[in-house]
């Protein structure tokens, strides 16, 4: 019984964590960060909590509207054609700034 409510609980975060992503309607979402991110033009992108309140706060991407795209080997961006392409480099490194989608 205890471990299936370790289970229940863990499940139970791990929806309030993935249910933190800003762009979920549209693009992918990592439960372990909180933070949506795809393919965008060609390259991979992550939700990011850099130059917000969130980064102030140290809540992770939340309801934070920045994103960047990732840094690939070499300090490249990483090409992509679908979301899938990136789940294996959601939790890099932001290639330049986090920022405001608007102003990038």
């Amino acid at each position: 019984m205890a471990k299936f409510l370790v289970l229940l609980m863990v499940l139970t975060l791990a929806a309030v964590v993935e249910s933190k992503c800003m762009y979920s309607k549209k693009y992918l979402c990592s439960a372990r960060k909180g933070c949506s991110y795809g393919c965008l033009s060609g390259y991979c992108f992550s939700q990011c909590d850099g130059g917000s309140k969130c980064a102030k706060e140290g809540t992770g991407c939340g309801d934070c509207k920045t994103w960047c795209y990732l840094s690939g080997p070499g300090d490249k961006y990483i090409k992509c054609s679908h979301d899938n392409d990136c789940i294996h480099v959601r939790n890099n490194s932001c290639k330049g700034v986090c920022g405001d989608p608007d102003k990038q």
